[in-house]
């Protein structure tokens, strides 16, 4: 079969008046490169039923030739200006109907605010149609059922709600085992990497750029950058080509490459029966939540403290008072003391500190934003401790706090694996 012509459609008025960015797209297409397909092209509508459906039309006519896959996503809401249900029935000439799963799931929301059924408006209710005969794909997230389309042979439009978290999940866990039942993917061998506090720019101006002769003939490469880190992505119908981008990655980075780090800390503290502890001061409480985010985690996430003020990190970790009046709670000092309070309290084998100014406001001359201790105590009992200054905004530093210190840990894992 031939590979689709991918096209990515996001509706909404804020959108195209440059109200709202539009950041379903980008995610949808770094998605699609890493399963094997690449997207053709990016399409913004408004809220304009007629717009939306003269789009269509053309993209419909287009599947009279070849494959086409069409991913919308907005307008699936309850709102007025929802027009994709309304459009996508002018455009196939069919009926809707309501999703039982959909219409109960509504009505609990509902009796949860102590209304009744008949108390849900038309315009609400109709998040829960689509149209007769198409596939379901199931909201986990909102109330929006999203669905796919025929609309010309091994074509298929893919209509998803807006909201991203909603977009996200049903994408991954609904419409990404769809599309690989219905498509053949590119004969693409893939390898993924990780590199950390490196720069989207400076790793292609030191590495694609500086290699691009020698081992990027024949290659697809992509770059996404994630708050501590950034993916890099090689695709190739030989897999020797990315034996050799992958082995020089690794001689010019070794210090900061990496693979899937959540999975990898995932599985390897399982398999091992290790327990983990954390105590956190600028993180508030957000590496606690990425280690609890994979299921089954309870086997080795023991707890955490949050301990954002000095007297906290005193009564609940054991940071001496002197420690924090001489070097100050953003310190090697106390980071160290930290995970030291950490294990005395838990016993558990890793227990990693966090502690840091998150801004906008606290730094100085030399302890500017972004200035972060993590504290990392192993198995063995030592306790290293890691200084590191990260650029963005307060949920940046944080973000990149979080990660950064899952990446100490995965290096620690990956070490005794040795």
């Amino acid at each position: 079969m031939e590979t689709p012509y991918i096209v990515i459609i996001a509706t909404g008025s804020e959108i195209t008046a440059g109200r709202s960015l539009d950041t379903n797209s980008g995610w949808m297409a770094n998605q699609l490169f890493e399963l094997g397909w690449k997207v053709k092209k990016f399409i913004a509508l408004p809220d304009d039923p007629e717009i939306i459906l003269s789009e269509l039309q053309t993209l419909k006519k287009l599947a009279e030739s070849r494959p086409v896959l069409v991913l919308m996503t907005g307008g699936l809401g309850p709102t007025e200006d929802d027009y994709t249900l309304e459009t996508v029935l002018k455009l196939t000439g069919k009926k809707s109907y309501s999703v039982e799963k959909a219409k109960i799931r509504l009505t609990r929301v509902y009796e949860s605010r102590g209304k009744q059924y008949s108390d849900i408006l038309p315009t609400v209710l109709r998040q829960t149609f689509v149209p007769e005969d198409c596939k379901i794909l199931d909201n986990n997230v909102g109330i929006a059922v999203g669905f796919v389309e025929p609309i010309g042979v091994d074509s298929y439009l893919v209509c998803m709600p807006g909201v991203p978290s909603e977009m996200k999940e049903m994408f991954t866990r609904r419409l990404t085992p769809e599309l690989k039942r219905l498509y053949l993917r590119e004969n693409l061998v893939q390898k993924t990497k990780w590199l950390w506090n490196i720069g989207e720019s400076l790793y292609q101006k030191d590495f694609v750029e500086k290699y691009r002769e020698d081992l990027f003939s024949e290659v697809e490469w992509g770059v996404t950058a994630n708050r501590g880190y950034i993916k890099c992505i090689f695709q190739s119908n030989e897999v020797t080509k990315l034996d050799k981008i992958i082995e020089k990655l690794e001689l010019q980075y070794p210090k900061i490459i990496s693979d899937d780090v959540f999975s990898y800390v995932h599985e390897e503290l399982v398999s091992r029966k290790h327990t983990i502890a954390v105590g956190e001061s600028c993180t508030g409480g957000l590496l606690g939540k990425k280690l609890t985010d994979s299921p089954g985690s309870s086997s080795y996430f023991v707890g955490g403290f949050l301990t954002y003020s000095n007297d906290l990190k005193e009564s609940l970790l054991g940071v001496p008072k002197n420690i924090l009046e001489e070097f100050g709670a953003v310190s090697k000092e106390t980071a160290e003391k930290m995970a030291n309070g950490i294990f005395e309290k838990t016993k558990a084998d890793y227990c990693i500190s966090i502690t840091g100014i998150a801004g906008p406001e606290g730094g100085t001359d030399s302890k500017p934003v972004g200035t972060v201790w993590i504290g990392l105590k192993t198995p063995d009992g030592l306790i290293q401790t890691h200084s590191y200054i990260f650029p963005g905004n307060r949920d940046g530093i944080r973000e990149n706090a979080s990660n950064t210190a899952l990446f100490l840990l995965y290096q620690s894992l990956k070490q005794r694996n040795i």
